[in-house]
């Protein structure tokens, strides 16, 4: 297996059950076609043929950014993108890999949930590397080497698995970011 830490940005892919997950399963019911064209010409990815085994990051985080304009038109695009991330969620968990999944953090909780958040997040693309700090039972933080734009559906990806494994009032919030890398602060109430 390749470390995470030796793919170079442009070999850097998002698998095609993530990408299913968030545009097929999760925001089918909400497809227009004006966001089925903008996703096929700017972002090249053709939601009416069958998904490639795996998409480049650069278009992912394109088709992400696509679909936070045209879904949420009223939030920052940030918060479009942290959105996102919780649909991501709900719709990663409606594909046969993500199902097994989502039993597991009901079963195991919010704090065993995150010590498996590296494992989990490689399970969606080539290039997942985090290391996770707990500051408190309910206080973590996470260094991970995602970058660029899609950081904040991460955020949203987060916070909503973390609910999902039971925690309550999650909060999630990017506390340093560069070219290469995001830190978050994850909190919930006890």
């Amino acid at each position: 297996m390749v470390n995470a830490t030796s793919v170079p940005l442009a070999e850097r892919v998002i698998f095609a059950h993530t990408v299913e997950g968030l545009f097929i399963k999760a925001l089918k019911p909400r497809w227009t076609p004006r966001l089925l064209e903008r996703l096929r010409v700017e972002g090249g990815l053709d939601l009416k043929k069958k998904l490639d085994p795996a998409i480049p990051f650069g278009a992912w985080q394109k088709c992400l950014l696509i679909a936070a304009e045209e879904l949420h038109p009223e939030l920052p695009w940030e918060k479009g993108l942290d959105e996102l991330g919780a649909c991501l969620t709900w719709g990663y968990f409606d594909t046969v890999l993500g199902s097994a999944l989502a039993g597991v953090l009901r079963l195991i909780g919010p704090n065993r949930a995150l010590k498996r958040f590296d494992r989990s997040l490689r399970s969606g693309n080539n290039y997942a590397e985090s290391r996770l700090t707990e500051l408190a039972p309910n206080h973590f933080v996470i260094w991970t080497n995602e970058a660029g734009s899609s950081r904040h559906n991460l955020a949203g990806v987060v916070r909503q698995g973390v609910e999902i494994a039971g925690a309550r009032n999650v909060r999630v919030a990017i506390t340093a970011f560069d070219d290469a890398s995001t830190t978050f602060d994850i909190t919930w109430d006890l």
